[in-house]
């Protein structure tokens, strides 16, 4: 199962997971201050707080985006 995937069952019901296809819609790249692929964004009550960007291992991103998630829910 892909990682946003897994992700968003884990954190059903307390976070949401959005992926947005910026080859489709380039202004999203604008709106997030975005330039690298694939970035991953954490909002809190509509602000982001925390960011990561570029590639890592599988293992890594998944690791960091739970944290990142965790540590955003009140």
């Amino acid at each position: 199962m892909p990682i946003i995937e897994k992700l968003a069952k884990e954190f059903s019901g307390r976070a949401s997971f959005v992926k947005v296809n910026t080859t489709k819609d380039d202004s999203s790249l604008e709106a997030f201050d975005s330039s690298s692929y694939p970035t991953y964004l954490v909002f809190r009550d509509g602000v982001e707080v925390d960011r990561l960007t570029l590639n890592f291992a599988p293992w890594f991103i998944e690791e960091r985006l739970r944290n990142m998630v965790e540590n955003s829910i009140p």
